[in-house]
């Protein structure tokens, strides 16, 4: 057999590290691109973004709070979003399969990282209870730089086993009366969510066992100073000798957990924040009844157009989410803004999210059609 033209990859089995920097003047680049079977990344067409408008802070004399810093500028922005699809061989992972991927973005990146379909977790042929898949993500996120890692809901099979941490380390901005100066801080979208599995195949919630582990942590500013943990978030699916997994889920096909920090995904927080407070709570109307349907409508009419349009949106979206049975929970954590969401299926969470993402559009503005592909 001839010898291979490619160099031999000094990458471990299941390993892989990308490592974006920006190429003069403002273009994100893949400086390292590595991995190794199992594990498959591949870039695709990055999302071209549009100049940054940018809005000079009014001017007032300086003062002693700001003469030591410098005059406040426009923020780098970069000309496009990288996308990155991340991939195993067979659509999931069999144990012992394992997956180590890490990702530095330096300044003013910032990149797309979703996945073409579920995650599968297959049973190990063994039946082994130590047969586990395991799954870690290290990322480093610089000032200015910001990553949306959304990918499809991992889908455990019956039997299964798995393993899963995410570890983000982000550069917090520094603001003082309203003004920023020097670098912005990092910013940060993670969409973690998990399903029952097959349901076509009678299954439901009958994995092995599940565990995911979710950390953000401040990167100090010294090397003297160690890092602060912003949040720490953990789901342990498991079975216990009373109870199974199935009767805890409450007949729910999903759970899923959206985490959003920093300057890029500001808007989109205060979103969900502030549609979580108008949605009805316990003892208060039914929005779905044709009184309160019609209140609506006769109030919108006093509304400018594109309030009235998205009180309709509104309106129809807890609609739907009464129809697919989607329950979700918005709150501030420590600067974050945590979501947590349950439905009956996989196309109801879907179509929720979906909705939510498109009508405030940070996402489709920011990262691209890709940050929506697993809305689909």
């Amino acid at each position: 057999m001839p010898p291979s033209p490619f160099a031999t990859s000094t990458c471990p089995p299941g390993h892989g590290t990308v490592h974006l920097t920006l190429l003069p003047p403002a273009t994100p680049t893949f400086s390292t691109l590595t991995y190794a079977y199992p594990l498959k990344l591949l870039p695709s067409t990055p999302h071209i973004l549009a100049p940054w408008k940018y809005v000079d802070a009014p001017s007032t004399p300086p003062t002693s709070d700001s003469a030591s810093h410098p005059a406040s500028q426009p923020p780098t922005r970069p000309t496009q979003t990288p996308l990155l699809f991340l991939l195993s061989y067979g659509g999931g992972l069999l144990p012992p399969d394992t997956i180590s991927l890490t990702l530095t973005l330096a300044l003013h990146t910032r990149l797309t990282l979703t996945t073409q379909g579920s995650t599968k977790i297959f049973p190990s042929p063994s039946h082994s209870p130590s047969a586990i898949a395991t799954q870690t993500l290290t990322a480093s996120i610089s000032a200015g730089a910001g990553l949306l890692l959304a990918p499809d809901p991992v889908q455990p099979f019956r039997g299964s086993g798995y393993t899963q941490k995410q570890v983000f380390e982000v550069v917090l901005g520094r603001c003082e009366k309203g003004i920023a100066y020097g670098e912005e801080g990092a910013s940060l979208g993670v969409l973690d969510w998990v399903t029952e599995g097959r349901r076509s195949r009678g299954e439901s919630w009958a994995l092995r066992t599940y565990k995911s582990k979710l950390e953000i942590w401040a990167t100090p500013t010294s090397d003297t100073e160690p890092r602060t943990l912003i949040m720490r978030d953990n789901l342990i699916l498991s079975p216990t000798p009373t109870s199974s997994v199935t009767a805890k889920m409450d007949n729910l096909g999903v759970f899923g957990t959206l985490v959003l920090l920093g300057p890029l995904f500001t808007s989109l927080g205060d979103f969900f924040m502030e549609e979580f407070k108008l949605l009805p709570r316990i003892g208060g109307r039914d929005w779905g009844d044709k009184q309160t349907v019609q209140e609506v409508e006769n109030r919108s009419t006093h509304l400018a157009e594109e309030q009235q349009r998205r009180a309709h949106w509104r309106l129809s979206r807890i609609s739907a989410e009464k129809a697919g049975q989607v329950l979700w929970t918005a709150a501030r954590v420590r600067g974050c803004v945590v979501v947590k969401f349950v439905a009956r299926e996989v196309e109801g969470a879907r179509m929720w999210l979906g909705s939510m993402w498109r009508e405030e559009g940070t996402v489709g503005r920011e990262f691209g059609e890709g940050g929506l592909m697993c809305l689909r």
